[in-house]
């Protein structure tokens, strides 16, 4: 059964993958690099306005579909209906506050809200699915959604559409219409309603995902801010994708640790003595391997993938493979921490993260460049195992105390 989940979920991150580097191919080559530029910076607000959108739901729907917790045991059954409200009425307030802020794009900044709204609102049927463990189901919707979507974009682009907001409405289209089908099949209606115990416990999750955003983005950011060369940057750029592409392939392992962790017969105690051992011992030896293979055939990896332009990122891309030793154990101490219900813990922990990784930039930066920025790339994952892995042996030396004292 895990292979098979596994397996399909897999399945579903590469045909994602696949497709949405043809679509972007495809958009790009039509739009031109001016409206392109456009377009894509309408996407990467569009991904931080998605944080408010989602409004921690998604974390939430996905750990408590395993097992209520004790404080959200009355509202479990109508979660769903929160969520959906949630998003509802901020898509509502922020494609009327994105007009007013940018009037001069207000058609392309209401599209963006419009279509990662409605995103957003798809996430949460993936996050109950996952939630209840049907991983394969979970995946042949990711693959539906995706086709729809670049259909509707294939078909804008065939009819004439030149403008990044023809696009951006093309992909609120095909992503509305799936999740139409989503709504149908789960049966869910929003419930306008305000629980303060359901947004104190999802406010955790916001800061989470910021300071996420954050620590993951800021490099970049950084190195066109301090002026380094665009061809050093886009070296970095490539190699930095390439690690995302293992984090990516590794999160459908992370979805069933946190159904396995959340069980009602895992105990913190057990979780830490006799789990979390054995398995971060083996994300941290698959980091290694990972690494000594990027090492060996980095150059070839990255001539193979991007061409001969980027000659020489192999060397970036062998110091960002020295992160991997830290991301995959990262990855099962990240998901004990939300099983556990240390999410406070785990947002606080990704703060300091951020802090560490943006001062250390702008230290390193402008003395050793985009190899300066992948050393601190390593360090914000050294720092934010330490810190919560602190957190989770933390919770199981009191699980065992207080199991003792019972």
């Amino acid at each position: 059964m895990i292979l098979r989940s596994l397996g399909a979920q897999w399945l579903a991150i590469g045909f994602v993958g696949l497709v949405s580097l043809a679509v972007s191919i495809l958009i790009a080559r039509v739009l031109g690099p001016d409206r392109f530029g456009v377009y894509t910076i309408a996407l990467s607000a569009g991904s931080l306005v998605a944080i408010l959108l989602d409004g921690g739901f998604s974390r939430l729907l996905q750990r408590e579909g395993v097992r209520a917790s004790e404080s959200l045991k009355e509202v479990s059954s109508i979660l769903p209906r929160l969520a959906y409200s949630h998003a509802i009425l901020m898509i509502a307030a922020l494609s009327i506050l994105a007009g007013v802020i940018i009037p001069q794009y207000a058609i392309t900044a209401v599209a963006t809200v419009l279509f990662f709204g409605i995103s957003v609102l798809n996430q949460f049927g993936f996050s109950i699915l996952r939630g209840e463990g049907r991983l394969v189901r979970d995946a042949s919707w990711q693959i539906c959604n995706r086709t729809i979507t670049a259909l509707c974009i294939g078909a804008a682009l065939l009819y004439g559409a030149v403008k990044p907001w023809q696009v951006l409405t093309a992909q609120f289209i095909g992503t509305a219409a799936f999740g139409f089908l989503i709504v149908r099949y789960l049966r869910v209606r929003p419930l306008f309603t305000i629980s303060p115990v359901v947004y104190r416990a999802v406010l955790p999750f916001i800061w989470l995902d910021f300071a996420t955003a954050l620590y993951f983005r800021a490099d970049m950011v950084l190195l066109h801010l301090l002026g380094v060369p665009k061809f050093e940057v886009g070296k970095y750029g490539v190699s930095y994708r390439l690690i995302e592409a293992v984090v990516l392939f590794s999160s459908p392992v992370g979805m069933i640790l946190l159904r396995r962790f959340r069980q009602d017969n895992v105990s913190s105690k057990q979780m830490v003595e006799k789990m979390l051992p054995v398995l971060l011992i083996s994300a941290a030896l698959i980091g290694i391997a990972l690494l000594i293979l990027l090492l060996v055939f980095g150059n070839e990896i990255i001539a193979l993938g991007y061409g001969q332009a980027y000659e020489g990122a192999g060397g970036l891309l062998a110091v960002l493979g020295c992160s991997l030793v830290f991301i995959l154990p990262n990855g099962v101490l990240n998901q004990a921490a939300l099983a556990m219900g240390l999410e406070r813990w785990f947002a606080t922990s990704a703060f300091i993260a951020a802090v560490v990784n943006i001062a250390s930039n702008l230290l390193f930066i402008p003395i050793y460049g985009v190899r300066g920025a992948a050393w601190v790339t390593v360090l914000t994952e050294a720092v934010l195992g330490v810190c919560v892995g602190t957190g989770v042996l933390l919770r199981g030396r009191q699980s065992a105390v207080a199991k003792r004292s019972a």
